[in-house]
């Protein structure tokens, strides 16, 4: 059974967190529930046979996309037009390849050319003395949720931010926008969104 003293330890970190993370220009992190677990990121790979290549399966066995986004994506492709379906599969080839990827931020101008990097064991690598480790929540851990992309103070993610993120453009103009996900009628009064491009 938890002391009276130890419950105001586990409130006082809880109040220092979300105080971080509000000097940080993000809202409070959640506390995990009963959410149930997601699974973990796995190292990008060539996904799917020749056989699958451009089609609904190569999409769904993506390793690094969240399962809700994959299958908004598997929607898209199977309502889009002939022509259409190409870039859709390149989207989604260019999501699954952010992990690992060492991404440099071309906004908001305060953490323009700072690196940020999900890395395929489930960690971030950044530098904390920049202010992007600060804008990105201050976390060290990442995993995927049911349509986003959860960043963790701890490993087992008792305090996490979720993030959606879309790909804009192609080639050397390839651009992944995450947005903070906010639940609940307290909404920002404008987007809380970072941009960031592949390092060349």
């Amino acid at each position: 059974m938890r002391t009276a003293a130890s419950r105001r330890v586990l409130a006082t970190t809880a109040t220092l967190l979300v105080a971080t993370t509000l000097v940080a220009g993000c809202r409070p992190f959640r506390i995990r529930g009963h959410r149930s677990s997601r699974p973990g990121p796995t190292a990008t790979t060539q996904a799917g046979s020749a056989a699958q290549a451009g089609s609904t399966a190569e999409i769904s066995n993506l390793p690094n996309i969240p399962v809700g986004q994959k299958n908004q994506l598997v929607d898209e492709y199977n309502n889009a037009q002939r022509q259409q379906k190409s870039s859709i599969i390149d989207k989604a080839r260019a999501l699954n390849n952010m992990v690992g990827a060492q991404l440099v931020a071309t906004s908001p101008v305060t953490i323009n050319q700072q690196r940020f990097s999900l890395s395929t064991n489930g960690t971030i690598s950044v530098n904390k003395n920049d202010k992007v480790y600060q804008m990105m929540s201050a976390t060290d851990f990442w995993r995927l949720g049911s349509d986003t992309y959860d960043l963790c103070v701890d490993r087992d993610c008792a305090y996490y931010s979720s993030w959606t993120v879309q790909v804009e453009g192609s080639g050397n103009t390839l651009t992944y926008v995450w947005t903070m996900k906010i639940d609940g009628p307290e909404q920002p009064t404008a987007p809380i969104v970072r941009r960031f491009q592949v390092s060349a």
